[in-house]
């Protein structure tokens, strides 16, 4: 194996915003001087095969990608599933977990964001604390089901935890900070209705004040997603920066969620399985297969950003006769 392309396979895929953040850390790692770590990464001398292993499990680099794709045919590709690695102890662990990507994303020059949604991305929701309360209860009940949380649907207890509104804030910041192009489908409130409806009808939903500000936030919400098709921007974010936001609409129903994260550094495809956990990878064969995918599917959908106003006019009034039968 060329340990040069091993070395470099290293540096583009270890998520650093440049060299020295990476030496600093692998020093710091290694338990040896950031000198050694330059000579190292120079070829002027080597990194045993411990230490290259341990750098990484430390960055979650694959080296059996690098393998495999030194041949010229394979299907081998590498995936990451937080899902597997832990449980989150709280709502506010799941959201924390998704600002150290994120995190790294806005370092990234040139970032640009792909979703292909059949749900309302989440993202969205950060500003309707009704409706993310309601996703969270939801994915606790059918996956989490995390110890010592409220089993009860108090919505209470989301509004006065300090360190998850926080996290909220943060999350949503981030997400302002890069331009993205979302393909929305008319269907793409189905799934939250038919949770709030579950759940209303199991009488887990006590308080009619909760009833109230949840059938009032989904149309909040709805309010919000055309104001990004009128303007084509996201809200301002902590730097008083507006990014763009492209918004094309398609009536087939395309599976799970797909989120792109494409810049010239690397890039970053995540897949969504086990609701609301993602698998995710960096393999530039997967990537750039997605993104044809995406391209395609971008061909054959309708810009209502700026444009298609009697589609767009069509696709929210349908959405908005949805809320109005709850």
């Amino acid at each position: 194996m060329n340990y040069e392309l091993v070395i470099s396979h290293l540096i583009k895929h270890a998520g650093f915003k440049n060299l020295k953040e990476m030496v600093i850390n692998i020093s710091a790692w290694l338990g040896i001087s950031e000198a050694s770590i330059y000579n190292k990464i120079n070829a002027r001398s080597k990194f045993s095969v411990e230490e290259l292993l341990l750098i990484c499990q430390k960055t979650n680099v694959s080296l059996d990608n690098f393998i495999q794709n030194e041949q010229t045919k394979n299907s081998y590709v590498p995936f990451y599933a937080d899902g597997l690695k832990y449980k989150p102890r709280n709502s506010s662990d799941y959201i924390s977990n998704i600002i150290g990507y994120y995190t790294r994303i806005r370092m990234l020059k040139d970032v640009h964001g792909y979703f292909l949604a059949n749900e309302v991305p989440m993202f969205h929701l950060l500003s309707f604390p009704h409706l993310m309360y309601l996703k969270l209860y939801m994915w606790n009940r059918i996956n989490w089901q995390m110890e010592g949380i409220n089993k009860s649907y108090n919505f209470h207890d989301f509004q006065n935890n300090a360190e998850l509104s926080q996290n909220i804030k943060v999350l949503k910041d981030l997400y302002y900070s890069f331009p993205n192009t979302e393909i929305w489908n008319p269907y793409m409130l189905d799934n939250t209705i038919a949770q709030y409806l579950y759940l209303r009808d199991i009488n887990a939903i006590k308080s009619k004040d909760d009833h109230s500000l949840i059938k009032q936030e989904f149309y909040d919400l709805i309010d919000h997603l055309e104001d990004l098709t009128i303007t084509g921007k996201k809200p301002l974010n902590s730097k008083n920066e507006e990014k763009d936001c492209n918004i094309y609409i398609n009536d087939i129903n395309l599976g799970s969620e797909v989120i792109l994260v494409k810049s010239e550094q690397y890039s970053l495809f995540f897949q969504q399985i086990d609701v609301p956990n993602y698998m995710r990878t960096t393999d530039e064969r997967m990537v750039a297969n997605q993104f044809k995918f995406f391209e395609n599917i971008r061909k054959i959908s309708t810009f209502i950003t700026y444009a298609g106003e009697k589609e767009r006019l069509t696709f929210f009034a349908r959405l908005k006769e949805q809320v109005e039968r709850i």
